[in-house]
């Protein structure tokens, strides 16, 4: 059973200074929005080699998310609540998102490197293993809104189902959408193309959410294409649909990966296709 519209955002958190980028992040949302955050820390392997090596108590976990969820609780005077939860990040995360009824997961990465890169991206299964859109961040937020975002458009499954979430996000932060067009060599697909763009963009007109239609300069790298657009209209944000069924990964880095380990650090939301809803957390 899902839950909508409960106003929370869980941070996935780890006591690491990535963790604490997610958590500010979230916390300028929440305070914007009115929302509360919930800070949830997975327990697994990691987590007790750590506490074991500093010679504390499981518990201490709890002693910690109480401290941390008190200190952001005054400074951002939002609601902030938080659970501790044996289990594997690429599950537990997914189940408490479904039991909260969160409207968001945010979680900071630092970036594809080292063992990352060889075994692939630990990012990547988590976002496609949750069953609602997922918001990664990789620097402090300057701000907390969202005015210019990237929306691309290609022929990948849920690609235009972003639009719906384009209307909640208008309605939350008043923002401007720059549709970012693929390029496609055959005409029939071409065809295809354009006839989504047309929709996508009946759908804004409809809802006078304001936007600018572009499209990419070549045929080839997409990914690349759309960051280096992303920079150029100095966006906040770009949206990408993925795919939970089908876990991309290559050697050089998926179009998914290219787009949310950004050297840039832009933050990327990213909608599952089989559900339009949101998570945010910090790895």
């Amino acid at each position: 059973m899902k839950n909508e519209n409960n106003n929370v955002i869980l941070v996935a958190y780890d006591f690491t200074s990535i963790g604490d980028i997610a958590i500010e992040n979230a916390a300028k949302m929440a305070k914007l929005l009115g929302y509360k955050i919930c800070l949830l820390h997975v327990i697994n392997n990691s987590s007790k080699k750590n506490l074991k090596k500093a010679k504390q108590p499981l518990a201490s976990l709890n002693e910690k998310l109480k401290t941390i969820s008190a200190s952001i609780s005054q400074e951002h005077s939002i609601e902030v609540d938080f659970i501790a939860r044996n289990g594997s990040i690429f599950t537990t995360i997914a189940d408490e998102s479904t039991k909260l009824g969160a409207n968001f997961l945010v979680f900071g990465t630092h970036g594809k490197k080292g063992i990352q890169f060889l075994l692939g991206s630990s990012a990547i299964k988590l976002v496609k293993s949750c069953p609602v859109p997922v918001f990664v961040v990789q620097k402090p937020a300057k701000e907390s809104t969202f005015k210019d975002i990237v929306f691309p458009l290609d022929l990948q499954p849920g690609s235009k189902q972003k639009v719906k979430w384009a209307i909640s996000l208008n309605k939350q932060f008043d923002c401007k959408f720059h549709l970012f067009v693929d390029v496609y060599p055959d005409e029939y697909i071409q065809n295809r193309i354009r006839a989504d763009l047309n929709q996508v963009k009946k759908i804004l007109e409809k809802h006078n959410i304001p936007f600018t239609e572009n499209h990419s300069p070549s045929k080839n790298k997409f990914a690349f294409n759309i960051i280096k657009f992303a920079q150029d209209v100095k966006a906040n944000m770009i949206m990408v649909s993925t795919d939970p069924d089908k876990i991309t990964w290559s050697l050089f880095g998926s179009t998914d990966e290219r787009i949310i380990y950004n050297q840039q650090k832009i933050p990327v939301m990213c909608i599952n296709a089989q559900d339009l809803r949101v998570i945010i957390g910090g790895l």
